[in-house]
């Protein structure tokens, strides 16, 4: 699987706009009560990669990559900022510090391979539980090469709840038998220029690429959806910023005679996520977990 996504979820300042308007009707949230938690090891150790490499990232620009299979973790130009948010599932910039700076401007690539004796047993888990154990591996190397120590505490916040709307979901789910689906990962691709392409995508993912985006306020979203199993879906949108590029001109006698100016007539991406998916984000406060950092360094040496 590879991901790909730009450092502005974990940049001081570049939240990206918040949005404008909700044009969505909002409805109860069908949980009594939702916590959005980190990551933790379920009893208290986490797994390790066999072997890892680290080296100060030599890429240009903002743009990062993970590539992720049963045996091996690889990522490209990522801050240290997003290899924490990745490993306890920080869903936004709420939930990390921003100091000290560092963690976000010093960029890495890292190249960490699963023992083979774990690679079977890997081959076995479901997508959700593979990115799980990952995570975890993630917690075990920043430990050991970048001395990490972290702590949490529970803080009220603004959240979405992710929820069915009225007329119900418009999702394909993912025909595949019950052993083909603990092998079928899930591919999210697309998103900067508001196209969204899902394969086998559970919600629980989904909620997870909704939060901290700048079409849902940097904020966390929670999925109260009930919706089992994994979809196939498409999403298509208007990006705020074409709204605001052409509020203010953009287009109009600016860059390439042959860029044609940016086109705002499509939907916004709350009417875009409940007219083509079924789905709708209700704006709610819970607890969300935070983590602070306590001690981190520079990577010990390969």
């Amino acid at each position: 699987m590879r991901i790909s996504d730009r450092s502005r979820n974990v940049l001081p300042g570049a939240a990206g706009l918040l949005v404008a308007a909700l044009l969505v009707a909002f409805g109860p949230v069908p949980t009594a009560r939702v916590r959005a938690q980190l990551l933790h090891p379920a009893d208290g150790s986490s797994p390790a990669f066999d072997v890892a490499t680290i080296r100060p990232s030599r890429t240009d620009g903002d743009l990062f990559n993970y590539h992720i299979s049963t045996a091996r973790f690889q990522s490209e130009n990522v801050p240290l900022a997003a290899l924490i948010r990745f490993a306890y599932d920080i869903k936004s910039d709420d939930q990390l510090p921003k100091d000290p700076g560092w963690i976000r401007s010093e960029k890495f690539d890292i190249d960490a391979k699963v023992d083979d004796s774990e690679v079977a047993a890997m081959g076995k888990l479901s997508p959700d539980q593979k990115f799980e154990q990952y995570r975890l591996m993630m917690q075990s190397l920043l430990v050991d090469r970048f001395k990490l120590k972290v702590s949490t505490r529970m803080k009220e916040l603004p959240v979405y709840a992710l929820v069915v709307a009225k007329n119900g979901p418009h999702l394909t789910p993912v025909n595949v038998s019950p052993e083909a689906i603990m092998r079928h990962m899930p591919t999210l691709t697309g998103g900067s220029r508001g196209e969204l392409k899902a394969g086998a995508v559970s919600m629980a993912m989904f909620t997870r690429w909704l939060s901290g985006r700048s079409e849902t306020g940097d904020r966390v979203v929670i999925d109260a959806t009930g919706l089992k199993g994994s979809y196939d879906f498409t999403l298509n949108w208007t990006p705020d910023d074409v709204h605001t590029a052409q509020f203010n001109g953009a287009g109009a006698g600016q860059g390439p005679a042959n860029t044609p100016p940016p086109d705002s007539s499509g939907p916004s991406f709350l009417t875009a996520l409940q007219e083509q998916l079924g789905l709708k984000l209700v704006p709610k406060k819970a607890p969300v977990e935070v983590l602070i950092i306590d001690h981190v360094e520079q990577p010990s040496p390969n």
